[in-house]
């Protein structure tokens, strides 16, 4: 299926998914009462009612809830719009840096689902060096983002699961968007 066709599918389902909305989600006043969201239209119903129908800057929300094997990972967060426009961005450079590296990025996705041996890990980068792959293990674990459950074993940090999870889908997101200009259009 090419990129069109994906993105004609991806619209699709949005529309159904706003054709029976009426029918699933409850008025803003139950939304008010019932703090979770089971659809992307359902959390965008909740920050609403949260604003209470005020004309406020805004909030952004993410979170999720992932189990891994016998591991269950739930994060939320939120923060308002002021908040994230006004704050120091530079200071998330060192961190998207950090996950700006494909041999990190390929750690991370090995480790996501279990634990593993540098050996392992040996393994997921190919043919580098075990310098280089303690160099990147290095980098990840300063960064808050890797532990070390057993001397020689690996693992993302379970406050990391969810938002690294996010980041990767948010990137997944803003890849199949138009061109700046069609946007504008």
């Amino acid at each position: 299926m090419g990129l069109l066709e994906e993105r004609i599918a991806e619209l699709e389902r949005r529309v159904a998914l706003l054709e029976e909305a009426p029918a699933r989600r409850p008025s803003p006043a139950d939304a008010r009462s019932r703090p979770s969201a089971d659809t992307p239209l359902d959390l965008l119903d909740l920050i609403r009612s949260r604003a209470g129908g005020q004309a406020q800057p805004g909030t952004i929300m993410y979170g999720g809830a992932v189990t891994f094997e016998d591991r269950n990972y739930l994060w939320a967060m939120e923060h308002e719009a002021d908040e994230v426009a006004d704050a120091h961005w530079a200071g998330a450079a060192a961190l998207l840096e950090r996950l700006g590296s494909g041999p990190r990025l390929a750690l991370l996705a090995a480790l996501l689902k279990e634990p593993r041996t540098r050996r392992e890990l040996q393994e997921t980068l190919g043919e580098t060096s075990t310098g280089h792959l303690y160099h990147h293990l290095k980098e990840l674990q300063s960064a808050g983002l890797l532990v070390q459950p057993r001397r020689g074993e690996y693992a993302i940090a379970p406050r990391a699961v969810v938002p690294l999870m996010t980041i990767v889908a948010v990137t997944m997101d803003l890849a199949t968007t138009g061109s700046p200009e069609e946007e504008l259009a």
